[in-house]
Formats: C-alpha cells, sequence, structure tokens
C-alpha cells in the first residue's frame, strides 16, 4: 500500500478538480448528518487523509482535525499543504493496524474517504483495519467510510475513463484512468491512473498503477459488524458509481 501511493502523491491532486481542492464540497454531501450529530468541539481523524483534501477542508471551517495515511509521500504533501496555508492540522505516517498504538481512544469521528478501504487485500486485513479505527474513537463515535461500487464496476468493466483536463501555473492536465478486470470478480482490479500533462509545447506522460481488492456491500457492512461497529448503514444503490457506509462505537 505505502510502494503504489508514495511517488503517485506528487501528481495526486490532478484528480481533482479546483473546486473540490478549495473547499472539498465532495466530502460533505454525505458528512453533513454526521457532522451535526458530534459534540460541540469534536475530535475527528481522517485516517485515509492522502494529500489532506478533506482534512483540511474540515479544518477550514474551524474542525480540530489528525490526518493519518499509510504513505509517506502523502503524508509529506499534507503537510506542506497545511504549512502553506497556516492550518494546524496534525499529519502522521500511520496504517490503519497501529492506529491503537499511536492514539489510543480518543476521537468523534474517523473518516476513511477516497476510496480507500478498497485497498485491503483480503478480508482479514480489513477486519484489522477497521478494529484499528474503532479502537480510536470515543464511546459513541463514527466511522464514515466511502468506496466504488465495485458490484457496478465489475457488471460493466468498463476499461477506459477520462477527466475534465486542468489547466494550474500554465500546465494543462488530462487524467486517465485505464482499468484491467481479473476473470474471477474476487480477483485483485489493476488500474493505471495516467497523467497527461503539456506545458510550452511539450508533452510529457506520467503513470501509477494501482492495484484495488473488490467487496460487495454485503461484505463490507458485515465486516464492520464483527470489527464491532453497531448501527452499520449505507446509502448504496445498485446505479451509483459509489456509495458511503457508516457506524458507531457502541457506548459503554
Amino acid at each position: 500500500m505505502e510502494s503504489q501511493y508514495d511517488k503517485f502523491a506528487a501528481d495526486y491532486e490532478w484528480l481533482f478538480s479546483d473546486r473540490v481542492l478549495a473547499d472539498g464540497p465532495y466530502y460533505f454531501e454525505g458528512l453533513r448528518p454526521i457532522l451535526e450529530q458530534l459534540p460541540a468541539d469534536p475530535l475527528i481523524l481522517d485516517s485515509a487523509c492522502g494529500t489532506g483534501v478533506a482534512a483540511l477542508a474540515l479544518a477550514r471551517r474551524g474542525y480540530n482535525v489528525t490526518g493519518t495515511d499509510a504513505s509517506e509521500g502523502m503524508i509529506a504533501q499534507s503537510t506542506r499543504h497545511a504549512a502553506k496555508e497556516g492550518l494546524s492540522v496534525q499529519f502522521s505516517v500511520c496504517p490503519w493496524e497501529r492506529l491503537p498504538d499511536r492514539f489510543g481512544q480518543e476521537f468523534d469521528l474517523a473518516l476513511c474517504c477516497g476510496n480507500a478501504i478498497g485497498n485491503c487485500r483480503d478480508e482479514g486485513e480489513m477486519l484489522r483495519s477497521l478494529r484499528g479505527i474503532r479502537h480510536v474513537l470515543k464511546p459513541g463515535g463514527w466511522i464514515v467510510a466511502d468506496t466504488r461500487n465495485w458490484e457496478k464496476v465489475l457488471a460493466e468493466r468498463v476499461r477506459f475513463i477520462h477527466f475534465d483536463p486542468r489547466v494550474r501555473e500554465g500546465k494543462r492536465c488530462i487524467p486517465v484512468m485505464v482499468w484491467t478486470f481479473p476473470g474471477d470478480p474476487s480477483d485483485r482490479v489493476l488500474v493505471e491512473v495516467v497523467f497527461l500533462f503539456e506545458q510550452d509545447g511539450e508533452v510529457t506522460l506520467r503513470s501509477y498503477p494501482i492495484t484495488y481488492y473488490p467487496f460487495r456491500v454485503e461484505e463490507l457492512l458485515g465486516r464492520m459488524r464483527s470489527a464491532g461497529f453497531a448501527d452499520a448503514a449505507t446509502d448504496y444503490s445498485h446505479d451509483k458509481p459509489g456509495y458511503q457506509v457508516t457506524g458507531r462505537k457502541e457506548r459503554m
């Protein structure tokens, strides 16, 4: 997991529109109902923070946020962004399974956004990861995770996806994803993330292979319950490209 994201971190934000980078609206559409239920001055952990898009957007709104990620490259980028904006968000390298060693039990909300849970290689690794997140939540604390709709992805098997062009500081970029699907739906999926850059008449290409391990919505909800989360729920719909799942750590 670390190796496939460390180099990717330098170009990762080309996947996001300028609007998302500036204000993070993607993350808050589904988060708002949860945020409204949190106590005053909640402590929030972004446990798959990447380059800090969601964590920094929350910090701009006055939330007390901590960010972790398994990738050193991603944490380097998120730390740099926080310093540039003068935001007091602490970022550190920490996989989900090691969260209890780092923090103990203290957060009101833990985020696991950006399809990050799809990096777990099997049921055992996902259960250990979810238990790690649960351990650092206060009683009654929430987990919010989002993921691709893998049932839809594997049924449609669309191999080529392109994004709108981005232009930043005189550089133009077209992000593209090329998908390679397994024969068995339970096997891993390879996504080649390709960035085509054009600046001053020169065209360059950078490519990053990312491996995902598909699961069904029922499997994810079942694993959340097995990991000790109560009230596991989802907004899943078979025709939506992605969905959100939520759960709570039971009160003592």
